[in-house]
């Protein structure tokens, strides 16, 4: 509580970024869901965090500087990103659905999008350099070494379930999680130094440790996944230093993986040889697979949300449905997009994550020009964060895990800032440009170079 209450003052009386800890604190330490919180009072922790965040940035709020004639535009309103329209999007077309929709769960999924395009909001309006960036970035990997502390004291009993807090509490869930709070790890050991690196070569094995600990066939695909997309992104003048610690890596896991993981892994060779026997769990989710398809061609507008459960004992076999609820939830997230929001959410879902690529995309081009080293970090640490959660994504439903708003809003910020150091970048030259203009007696415009033109041009669009 005094934790709470001084994390809440630094927000309100020093700076917003304080309100954001203090909400990655509550997602993370959960009080009622440890046994040090039966004593505490039922408070709505994770909502008074957020509205001491926003009050925060209201009270803390910076005037926006006119923008120069002839220069860039390089400040933008935190929803014109295309990646914000889609989120907002989304959750407007599921408040449409509402008229129609047979899941009852569906309202309690139109408030929790609702809430995630105010935290999108929150973290793209607060964060506003790289320092506050990394700090978040820190955050979420201590936040991921905790749970891997409470991973390495727990019991030995099969496979995790209930670890994590509200969203993360099952196995597969906490696999994927953790798996991107290793790849944060990772990059943020490469791009920092001191203390946050050292922090960062801590929480390494501990987060390792869980995600082996899940034993979640998900995680891994996403990790391989995501780990060839950082090949792509990662900064080209630290490549040495990349495989090195790629390679130290790739032994850290064969040395901390044990028999259990090991062998639920081998299970996956089913999917690509012809003499392998699938288990029931990879049955299951065929069959959920075909299920789903057909739901949606008899709801190309959709059901709701999580409306794979409910039609289920409609389109499943009844040995096939679980035992304990009557009902089979969705193991796939681009399926159960198409069941629960139809035609129109998989097509949003689509375009947000072609404007996914094509950032990452511009980001690693402008990168090659001569960006400061650690923004290709930052870059090679989200973009191969958002792979692991859309390939794991292909394995479990993660519509509603809370990291893919994350991952996205800081994504959305570092593309902002990527736009500020080249337009510092372009004072600078201008100024110089200027100057020899003038030594030369001659007009500023025959003295740009025009690559300088050219550059600036592809930035502008």
């Amino acid at each position: 509580m005094l934790a709470f209450a001084m994390s809440a003052g630094l927000a309100l009386f020093v700076r917003p970024i304080f309100g954001l800890y203090l909400y990655i604190a509550v997602f993370y330490l959960h009080p009622p869901s440890r046994w040090w919180g039966a004593d505490l009072p039922e408070v709505r922790w994770s909502l008074v965090a957020a509205v001491v965040t926003l009050i925060s940035l209201y009270i803390h709020r910076k005037p926006s500087a006119p923008q120069e004639p002839g220069t860039l535009l390089v400040t933008s309103r935190w929803y014109e990103s295309t990646i914000a329209k889609g989120l907002i999007a989304y959750t407007l077309w599921m408040w449409i659905q509402a008229p129609w929709v047979i899941s009852d769960a569906h309202m309690s999924g139109v408030v929790l999008f609702s809430k995630y395009v105010l935290l999108f909001y929150l973290i793209v309006k607060i964060i506003d350099n790289m320092d506050d960036l990394a700090g978040f970035c820190l955050a979420h990997v201590i936040g991921c070494a905790y749970l891997g502390w409470l991973i390495y004291l727990a019991p030995d009993g099969g496979r995790l379930e209930g670890v994590g807090g509200p969203g993360i509490d099952d196995a597969n869930t906490l696999g994927m999680h953790l798996a991107t709070g290793l790849f944060f790890a990772a990059f943020q050991m490469l791009a920092t130094t001191g203390w946050q690196r050292w922090v960062t070569v801590v929480s390494i094995p501990l987060i390792l440790n869980g995600i082996i600990q899940t034993e979640t066939r998900g995680a891994a695909v996403g990790i391989l996944a995501g780990g060839l997309a950082a090949i792509i992104l990662k900064p080209a003048r630290y490549r040495k230093r990349f495989y090195f610690f790629a390679i130290m890596g790739v032994l850290a896991v064969l040395v901390v993986a044990n028999e259990s993981f090991i062998e639920r892994m081998q299970t996956m060779r089913a999917s690509v040889s012809e003499t392998s026997e699938w288990d029931n769990s990879a049955k299951i989710r065929v069959e959920v697979a075909k299920a789903q398809l057909r739901m949606f061609a008899e709801h190309p507008l959709g059901v709701g949300h999580q409306g794979t459960a409910i039609l289920s004992r409609d389109f499943l076999d009844e040995q096939l449905l679980a035992g304990d609820s009557g009902d089979r939830a969705s193991h796939n997230t681009l399926l159960s997009i198409l069941v629960d929001q139809g035609l129109v959410g998989i097509l949003i879902f689509s375009i947000m994550a072609l404007s996914i690529m094509r950032m990452l995309r511009q980001i690693k081009r402008v990168e090659r020009v001569g960006l400061p080293g650690h923004f290709g970090f930052y870059l090679a640490m989200l973009g191969g964060s958002i792979v692991v959660i859309y390939a794991a994504g292909m394995f479990a439903q993660y519509l509603k895990a809370e990291i893919q708003i994350w991952v996205l809003a800081l994504l959305a910020v570092l593309w902002q800032q990527v736009r500020l150091q080249l337009h510092r970048e372009e004072n600078c030259a201008d100024k110089d440009q200027i100057q020899v203009g003038r030594e030369l007696q001659a007009p500023i415009s025959d003295v740009h170079d025009a690559t300088d033109v050219r550059h600036a041009r592809n930035v502008d669009s």
